[in-house]
Parts: C-alpha cells; sequence; structure tokens
C-alpha cells in the first residue's frame, strides 16, 4: 500500500489488491475496513462523510482517491463510492529505454505507458509511478 497526498486527496495505491466492485456491501465494508487499518497504523484523521473515487484494473490492483465532505468528530465513517470503471493505467517514467515497448506518449515532461503494453510490470515499478485516467 502505498498514500499520497495531493491537494487535499488522499490517494491509496493498491498494488495487487482488487477490491470487490461488483458486491455493494462487500466493497463497503472492505473500505470501511481499510479506514480502521489507516487509522490505527497511520494515524490519519478519516472520520466524517467521504466521497472515495475507485479505480480498477485488472493487471494492477485498486486506486482510491478519498476526498472529506464534512465532518470534524471521530465518531462516525460515512462513505460516498463512485467506481470508475475501464480505467487506463499508465507507468510514467523519466525514461523508457529499458522497455521494448513502441507504443509510450510523452505528456508533461513524462513518459507514459500503458501498463497492458508492460509482461513484468512490479520489475518495473521501481522505475516511475503509476499513473490514471480521470
Amino acid at each position: 500500500m502505498k498514500i499520497k497526498y495531493q491537494n487535499d486527496v488522499i490517494i491509496i495505491y493498491l498494488y495487487n489488491y482488487y477490491l470487490s466492485i461488483d458486491k455493494k456491501d462487500k466493497l463497503h465494508q472492505e473500505i470501511k475496513d481499510l479506514f480502521v487499518n489507516l487509522i490505527k497504523n497511520y494515524k490519519l484523521d478519516l472520520f466524517g462523510y467521504f466521497k472515495v473515487d475507485i479505480y480498477n484494473n485488472k493487471k494492477y490492483g485498486s486506486i482510491l482517491e478519498i476526498n472529506k465532505i464534512f465532518g470534524d468528530n471521530n465518531e462516525f465513517i460515512d462513505l460516498k463510492i463512485i467506481i470508475h470503471h475501464n480505467t487506463k493505467f499508465y507507468l510514467s517514467m523519466n525514461e523508457y529505454y529499458f522497455l521494448d515497448i513502441n507504443d509510450v506518449k510523452y505528456q508533461n515532461n513524462k513518459y507514459l505507458v500503458d501498463i497492458e503494453n508492460i509482461d513484468n510490470l512490479a520489475s518495473f515499478m521501481e522505475f516511475g509511478e503509476i499513473e490514471y485516467d480521470k
């Protein structure tokens, strides 16, 4: 699990962890369990009402964007969950010469490679970061 803060949004990268996006009750419980884990182990203030955007990818796993809507006490956790299907995930790098791939985009001074084109993703993740279409 990797946690990143970006413009008051908590982004959680769950590599090789796939949320149950087809089973609402199970998905809701998985996210609440994740919140409890983040509160206990990372000391994050995750009480209140949140909008949670879920981006799933069969090759990578899940990415969550967590936006706090309101709530300042530690009495409740309530979630509005939005699932984004068919999201493209990319490996963003400064160099890509070590990859034998022809389909590479150059955007915002970075090279973007669709992770579907990378055979052994885990071995290349240390050379860049995962980005995704929103």
